[in-house]
């Protein structure tokens, strides 16, 4: 079908058509018929102007016709809304700003040999998802561990001085035995958003140090999460203890680290709030409910348990280059009988302080110390051994003291090469009459030295040499020695 426009063309040409004729009809009437009348001419005439008049009409209603469509048409396109052009959104880069961060940034220089993984990742490196309100950093790391021991260790894949078979037992002169790990890959994801009440953290981490089999077993390690205010803190959910401070942590490549150091993971309800500020440090005081786990050497069919939550109070000042930290543990260790419900419990408590400060450039020292009754659960060497408390001859518990300490020191050859250097001691010292076993360690100590180079912003390589002595309650004795070479992938650190 045509358009009005089509056919007001058309009509155009027709009307031109009828002018051309009426102009030449004179002429070529005279030419056909010499004879024609005046009358016949005029008539003829008459005719054409009728036909050309009505040409005219029908010429003006189809003009009218068109004008009214083309209002009508403005009128539409006028009322509908504007439909832009879809156009993929450029994805906008998260920046320092997108996440504020309320702890003072350390500016303690973070060597290649440390462990990854373990403290909060910088800003850099988040994704937006969507326009969820969401970001994530989403970080891998692929480790491969070669360890040569100079006996054979009963755990091969950490390097522990309690384990270190003493004379008398069996092993204690084996031979050289080697292994490869890769227990030390990290899966870490950890989210961010703003929220009304402050920057909302949720954090996971897994790496592979389960239980279920001798290679790559799934372990938790993070799973928590935490509101970031100004003025407080709150975290709940699967996190390391209020009593662990990771950040004297030493920078060695042995996953375990130095016998004496307070490490253990808890589910657990903290806050933080801040009590002064002062410049670019603060003050903050801590303070942890975390899921009892009693470690008591049983006999009979008693069972443990506790009466009320494992409870940590601190106090902390942390500037960029320097922390200090003072915490106190306080335990309910207490035991059940299946057969006759009778209950037996004591009090256990301990103390910590830890520190760790930038030194000479970019090097970096750590140190800690924790003394107590009832907290070996708590302490890297010992925990899993039954030393929290132990039963004497009226059947009564008592806490086993404990003293621990020890401090690294790491050295930066380079911004790409470092070394560092750790030392643990740690000494139980049960009561003269519990019944405990003698062949368990009363004495253990640790040493590490390792050089690491960064070789590629994403890419590690390290070696490193551990040595162990363990001393049992009984007075045996046994030394063992490590050479462990590492090689390490971060994707995003």
């Amino acid at each position: 079908m045509r358009s009005p426009q089509d056919r007001i063309a058309s009509m155009k040409l027709h009307l031109l058509g009828v002018a051309l004729a009426a102009a030449i009809a004179p002429g070529v009437a005279a030419a056909q018929s010499k004879d024609a009348t005046t009358a016949e001419l005029k008539e003829q005439i008459a005719k054409m102007q009728a036909q050309l008049q009505q040409q005219q009409q029908a010429m003006q209603q189809m003009q009218q016709r068109l004008s009214e469509l083309e209002t009508t048409q403005q009128a539409q396109a006028a009322a509908a809304p504007t439909v832009a052009p879809a156009v993929a959104a450029a994805a906008q880069p998260v920046t320092d700003a997108d996440i504020p961060q309320q702890e003072p940034a350390s500016r303690i220089h973070k060597p290649p040999s440390a462990l990854a993984g373990v403290e909060e990742p910088p800003p850099s490196g988040y994704v937006r998802l969507g326009d969820s309100g969401n970001m994530v950093k989403l970080d891998v790391v692929a480790q491969t561990d070669m360890m040569f021991d100079n006996k054979l260790m009963p755990y091969k894949d950490l390097f522990i001085p309690a384990g270190i078979p003493v004379e008398g037992q069996p092993f204690h002169d084996s031979h050289m035995q080697s292994n490869l790990s890769a227990k030390q890959s990290v899966v870490r994801m950890d989210f961010r958003r703003d929220t009304p009440y402050g920057l909302l953290k949720v954090v996971y981490k897994n790496n592979f140090f389960g239980f279920g089999g001798p290679d790559m077993d799934y372990n938790l390690q993070y799973l928590y999460g935490e509101l970031e205010a100004k003025d407080y803190s709150i975290l709940a959910g699967y996190y390391l203890s209020g009593f662990t401070d990771i950040s004297v942590f030493p920078n060695t490549l042995d996953y375990e680290g130095p016998n004496s150091f307070t490490f253990k993971y808890a589910p657990q309800f903290r806050y933080t709030p801040v009590i002064w500020r002062h410049g670019e440090g603060r003050l903050t005081l801590p303070m942890t409910l975390e899921k009892p786990n009693a470690d008591i050497a049983l006999i009979s069919d008693n069972q443990t348990y506790s009466k009320y939550p494992d409870v940590t109070l601190g106090l902390r000042y942390e500037a960029p280059d320097w922390h200090i930290q003072w915490s106190n543990l306080f335990r309910n260790l207490a035991v059940q009988s299946a057969s006759s419900d009778r209950t037996r419990s004591t009090e256990a408590y301990a103390t910590q302080l830890t520190f760790a400060a930038g030194v000479f450039g970019d090097d970096s020292v750590q140190g800690w110390v924790s003394t107590g009754k009832g907290y070996a659960n708590f302490l890297q060497d010992i925990t899993g051994f039954g030393l929290d408390a132990a039963f004497n001859p009226s059947l009564d518990l008592e806490a086993t003291d404990a003293y621990a300490w020890g401090m690294g020191y790491t050295h930066a050859w380079s911004d790409a090469v470092s070394s560092s250097a750790s030392y643990g001691y740690l000494n139980i010292n049960p009561d003269f009459n519990v019944f405990i076993d003698q062949s368990l360690p009363d004495t253990t100590q640790y040493a590490s030295l390792n050089v690491a180079w960064q070789f590629s912003e994403r890419a590690m390589v390290g070696a490193e040499w551990l040595w162990g002595h363990n001393k049992t309650l009984a007075g045996d004795t046994g030394d063992a020695q490590r050479l462990q070479m590492t090689f390490r992938y971060d994707l995003n650190p």
